[in-house]
């Protein structure tokens, strides 16, 4: 099984204890993703561009430790972006520095041909569609030419409205896909829609939708379904349970599990994101979930 994503991962500065400390980790929804599914066994290709700098170093560095197959081009007049976590009354808010990244020039030319050569499917995110013209026409791109071949098309809209004037220029920069996997509000706001069943019609195709503690909602035979977690976690850091149950959901499709099933699997996967304080350290390996899928 093999699956290719692309998108920009910075630099992370996490607070620790009274925030006056910072520890330096790595962070993106993509790279997020390709790690939780590389634990459950499934070899992942991430495509990206990062400066010729030690965030750069450090992103490509600790991504192969984890084993994806890091192919970034390293990009000497752009940076690699840092963002800073905030937490304060239970939230997590992040302060981003990315403009002018080297992510941002992304273009169809970072990803040759050859590389969908033995995929079985593409992860794509609405966050690679709002860094600038050549990242959306990347993402476009590989989505049709992952048609093209017969391979799926997942998207994660991963909205972040300090990226868009409006929810609806971000809904209309999406590439067309087989699945989408977006949070409830998320979705309602991105497709003007009032309620989950308005949603699901909206979307257009097959989907999950994250309704927080009581798990995901699937297009299942034309209906519904609604899959709850087995357990709830105590939160202490929600940034990357969505990219976490995008794994748990997509190894499920891969394995060729019925919707319902693969929504679980996301459920047990996003429940090991919120565990901890970084985007992915806590995501289980196969091992320790396999029982529970």
């Amino acid at each position: 099984m093999r699956v290719l994503t692309v998108g920009e991962t910075m630099a992370l500065l996490d607070p620790l204890g009274d925030g006056s400390t910072y520890k330096l980790r790595i962070g993106g929804a993509e790279s997020n993703f390709a790690v939780a599914l590389t634990r459950l066994g499934v070899r992942v290709t991430w495509f990206s561009r990062l400066g010729a700098d030690g965030f750069g170093d450090l992103v490509e560095r600790t991504l192969t430790r984890e084993g994806v197959d890091v192919r970034a081009t390293r990009d000497r007049d752009r940076p690699t972006g840092c963002y800073f976590k905030q937490r304060a009354g239970g939230a997590t808010t992040m302060l981003y520095y990315r403009a002018g990244s080297a992510a941002s020039a992304l273009s169809p030319d970072d990803v040759p041909d050859e590389a969908l050569d033995g995929i079985d499917l593409v992860h794509l995110t609405g966050i690679t569609t709002a860094l600038g013209l050549g990242p959306r026409e990347l993402v476009h791109d590989l989505a049709r030419r992952a048609r093209e071949r017969g391979v799926a098309v997942v998207l994660d809209p991963n909205y972040r409205p300090a990226l868009w004037n409006d929810p609806a220029d971000a809904a209309a920069a999406f590439p067309r896909a087989n699945w989408v996997l977006c949070g409830l509000d998320e979705g309602n706001l991105l497709f003007g829609t009032d309620s989950r069943e308005g949603l699901a019609e909206a979307i257009g195709t097959q989907f999950a939708i994250r309704v927080g503690e009581r798990g995901a909602l699937v297009s299942d035979d034309g209906g519904l379904v609604q899959v709850t977690p087995s357990r709830l976690e105590d939160v202490v850091d929600e940034v990357g349970a969505g990219d976490g149950f995008a794994a748990g959901f997509v190894y499920g499709l891969l394995q060729g599990w019925p919707p319902a099933r693969c929504a679980n699997a996301g459920n047990v996967v996003a429940a090991g994101a919120l565990r901890g304080g970084g985007d992915w350290e806590t995501y289980p390996h196969l091992a320790d979930v396999e029982g529970l899928f």
